[in-house]
């Protein structure tokens, strides 16, 4: 960190040319330090430049002084940082080039822009002006020479600069677009191999977006939720979720996680669909926290760049503690987290991560982050529960999670099972849902139940991925041997009724 505010700090002097006499001695010392991190290979050209303006003149020849010694040391201290090799502060993170070592600048928030600006040579301003370009409404360019005509267009030095060590490219394209009946969109992206323009470590595949369709309690308002992705695949193997079928084949960048809201707002402007995108859910393919750094770039690009209110940017885990902790520290969005059982035993069968970190260690960071006896206006997390049953709908079931999250300030959001092929899971009664809900309402207890949208296209909460992209799909896992014999005895039971339904007599 200290070497990271170090090298802004650096750049921001050199570029803005702050060397001031009285600063001398600060810069001095400031210049020194990088030299001895070997964060500059010239410090002393640029200990020159500084020394140059700030000391008095000693050969009896009156000193230059105002503008044109500035612009000189300047000039000499722009000279020696662009022979340096000074790496960038966000350089670790994966994913950041492409095949032809190219920055992709979509994977960047402001101020790794600006200072990617400054290490080009460029003024902070000229990252903000890119920023409101890549981001800004009815703008969303795909290259600079987009903005020509505008009197906000970019310098043909600039475009050189970018056109010589950068990429606007987003490393996905939109393949396909399928709308359900109640007008939810699914869109399909193609992710870009290195060689066309995406991320040197491509994932090949595609990833799904899903924009729900919104309204207030009375009807009116209609906006778009859009429920985003974060990897291709997913490592937690959630038993009742489609995805979780794929296992994990590789991490979205944040360039791509981006891209799936610049892309959507190009298809409904496009469309003349004058809906906003005002809601973002990271619920859609993956596990948000298994691809932390990511996903925390990508949120702050989505509220600064393409203006989303962070209070309406939800980030959904299964557990994952330690994750979950620093999420939560950082206070950048709001949590929900997928539960979905109420005793370590089913929830081990049907959330594997729970083995790792089971419902007491899980609970117990909810409730030191989200305390009952503190709670605060809308500072609350959401508790994620997909009713199955047989298997977590039971009014037992309700009882122990209304216990469970007693002093936890929270929102229970129960969820209509979607199914898919291959599951072995069937969807709760409504009389199942409604008294399971009924046990949290009678308690004064909020507690609501998700609608299921564009499960006719395989829009829906858990339908979404393609298994045929994995070559050995996730396993599916035995359920404790108690439940097992107890669904066994229910599917028998059921045998004969969906015979009948099925049966057509003359």
């Amino acid at each position: 960190m200290q070497n990271a505010l170090v090298r802004s700090r650096f750049r921001a002097t050199v570029s803005e040319g702050r060397w001031k006499t009285q600063r001398h001695r600060k810069d001095a010392r400031f210049v020194k330090f990088i030299a001895s991190q070997n964060f500059v290979a010239h410090a002393a050209a640029v200990e020159a430049a500084l020394y140059e303006e700030s000391a008095p003149s000693t050969s009896g020849a009156p000193r230059v002084s105002g503008a044109a010694t500035l612009s000189l040391s300047s000039a000499a201290v722009t000279a020696a940082l662009s022979a340096l090799d000074v790496p960038l502060s966000f350089s670790h993170r994966p994913g950041l080039r492409d095949a032809g070592g190219r920055l992709m600048l979509k994977n960047l928030t402001l101020p790794e822009l600006e200072e990617w600006c400054l290490s080009v040579g460029e003024s902070t301003k000229r990252a903000k002006q890119l920023y409101r370009w890549l981001y800004g409404n009815r703008k969303w360019i795909r290259n600079l020479d987009q903005a020509d005509g505008d009197p906000q267009a970019f310098s043909a030095a600039f475009k050189s600069k970018v056109a010589s060590g950068a990429s606007l490219e987003g490393g996905m394209q939109l393949q396909s677009v399928h709308t359900a009946r109640d007008g939810t969109r699914k869109l399909v992206f193609a992710l870009l191999g290195g060689e066309a323009g995406g991320p040197a470590t491509a994932t090949r595949g595609t990833v799904e977006t899903v924009l729900i369709p919104m309204t207030n309690r009375s009807g009116q308002n209609l906006r778009y939720t859009a429920c985003l992705s974060t990897q291709v695949g997913c490592a937690m193997n959630c038993q009742f979720c489609y995805t979780g079928r794929m296992g994990l084949l590789g991490n979205l960048t944040t360039a791509q996680i981006v891209e799936q809201v610049v892309e959507a707002r190009r298809f409904l402007a496009e469309q003349s669909v004058p809906i906003p995108i005002a809601n973002i859910v990271f619920m859609g393919m993956g596990e948000p926290l298994h691809n932390y750094d990511a996903v925390m770039a990508a949120i702050e690009i989505l509220a600064t760049g393409l203006e989303l209110s962070r209070n309406k940017i939800i980030v959904s885990t299964v557990g994952l503690v330690p994750e979950l902790r620093r999420f939560v520290a950082s206070r950048v969005a709001k949590l929900a987290v997928s539960l979905h059982a109420t005793t370590d035993e089913v929830r081990d069968w049907i959330v594997p991560t729970n083995r790792r970190y089971p419902l007491d260690e899980l609970l117990g960071a909810l409730r030191e982050a989200f305390p009952y006896d503190k709670r605060k206006g809308d500072d609350f997390v959401v508790i994620e529960y997909v009713l199955l049953s047989g298997v977590n709908d039971s009014l037992q079931d309700a009882q122990r999670l209304l216990h469970l999250t007693a002093d936890i300030y929270c929102l229970v959001n129960l969820i209509v099972f979607n199914p898919h092929q291959g599951t072995q899971f069937s969807r709760s009664t409504d009389e199942a849902v409604r008294a399971f809900r009924g046990v949290f309402l009678s308690a004064g207890r909020p507690c609501t139940v998700r609608t299921s949208k564009g499960d006719d296209e395989m829009a829906a909460c858990g339908q979404l991925g393609d298994v045929n992209l994995t070559a050995r799909p996730a396993p599916l896992l035995k359920p404790p041997e108690e439940l097992a014999a107890k669904l066994a005895a229910a599917a028998v039971a059921a045998a004969p009724t969906a015979a009948a339904a099925g049966c057509s007599c003359d």
